[in-house]
């Protein structure tokens, strides 16, 4: 697939030889469809799970914690009237983002203030969000942003 792949770039670059470069590139390529095709298959709430963590990204959140995502999540569920997960089960459906890949999550302990996980994104922001928004549910939530606050790192 790799191969195949190369070689039609090289050949789309009207190039005899597949080189390095062409390589590289199908391997991005490739992975790019991986993810939107992962994605693409998510069951609804693990979207708006994702959904909530690209729009924290988006205002430039980083270190994106579990409590921030499930405040965003839950007035997500309202905008398209679904069933609000509970905290616990939107931490689950964060791990299994992690497991696939989309997300990067790390446990953080945050002493006597108990233990988080803190994410970031690992896949690219616009690709992920137009599939999302292809959904049919999620599309009315595209503009959502505005009531993404600001929140203060110490």
């Amino acid at each position: 697939d790799l191969l195949r792949t190369a070689g039609e770039l090289a050949e789309r670059g009207q190039t005899e030889r597949v080189d390095e470069d062409h390589v590289r590139e199908a391997q991005e390529k490739i992975e790019l469809d991986r993810v939107v095709e992962v994605v693409r298959t998510l069951p609804t709430q693990s979207k708006v799970v994702l959904f909530a963590v690209i729009l924290l990204e988006r205002n430039g959140a980083q270190n994106i914690n579990t409590g921030e995502v499930y405040n965003i999540y839950r007035r997500l569920c309202d905008e398209i009237d679904a069933d609000v997960l509970t905290q616990r089960r939107v931490t689950d459906l964060i791990s299994e983002l992690d497991m696939l890949g989309i997300v990067n999550a790390v446990v953080v302990s945050k002493g006597r203030y108990g233990r988080t996980k803190e994410m970031n994104l690992s896949v690219p922001v616009e690709e992920t969000e137009a599939v999302l928004t292809s959904d049919s549910r999620l599309g009315d939530i595209e503009d959502a942003q505005p009531f993404v606050q600001a929140r203060f790192d110490s």
